[in-house]
């Protein structure tokens, strides 16, 4: 793997964190080689940072491109989940309703970027390599919280573990962070522009096209 992003101090991180953390990058290192680039867009503050998502394991390998913890929005139900469970939980996610904006999750979300930390999203909603219209969550999150939004690119992910996969192949995983957007404000038109543009990098970095939902 090439060197994390520079980033603050992450003298708050838990030790659930760094064993979570040690271990998934001992694991993909076995199949992974990970690359990181836009290191320079990599914010030190606050901010939300959205991705696309082809493969499930797509915030290991986020997470793995970062020196500090990120809380991703989640799944409610995969936190019953053993193994899977724990790690994010030690990880440090934000339970999620999906098919919904979750006002629940959403405040939480606002209150991690008070105290400091970063909120990742994949706004597609679900692990998809076909590109996917993105819903608004993450906007509102990030006008609410008055923090950017940083484009993340992920490619390779969907070869080293495409959909029905049990186990990573050999490969390269590129994590590429885009230009941060400023915080949009909380207006439908708003909100929407701001995800048309973090998703238009996101696509013209991976070379795909957003389908019709």
């Amino acid at each position: 793997m090439t060197s994390a992003v520079p980033g603050p101090a992450v003298s708050r991180e838990t030790w659930g964190f760094w064993l979570a953390h040690s271990a998934v990058r001992l694991l993909l290192r076995a199949y992974v080689r990970l690359r990181v680039d836009g290191q320079e867009h990599y914010p030190p503050g606050p901010a939300v940072l959205v991705a696309n998502h082809p493969s499930a394991l797509d915030p290991l390998f986020v997470a793995a491109a970062v020196p500090e913890r990120i809380l991703f929005l989640a799944a409610a139900e995969f936190l019953a989940w053993r193994g899977v469970g724990w790690v994010m939980r030690a990880y440090g996610c934000i339970p999620v309703r999906r098919g919904q904006l979750d006002p629940a999750a959403v405040r939480r979300a606002v209150r991690a970027l008070a105290a400091g930390r970063k909120v990742g999203v994949f706004p597609e909603g679900r692990v998809t390599p076909v590109p996917l219209p993105p819903h608004r969550g993450a906007a509102v999150i990030a006008a609410r919280a008055r923090v950017p939004i940083v484009p993340v690119a992920v490619l390779g992910s969907g070869r080293v573990f495409p959909l029905g996969a049990q186990c990573p192949r050999p490969g390269v995983v590129r994590i590429c962070f885009g230009p941060p957007l400023p915080p949009p404000q909380e207006r439908r038109e708003a909100l929407e522009a701001v995800m048309t543009a973090a998703m238009d990098w996101i696509r013209a970095a991976t070379g795909q096209r957003t389908q019709n939902a």
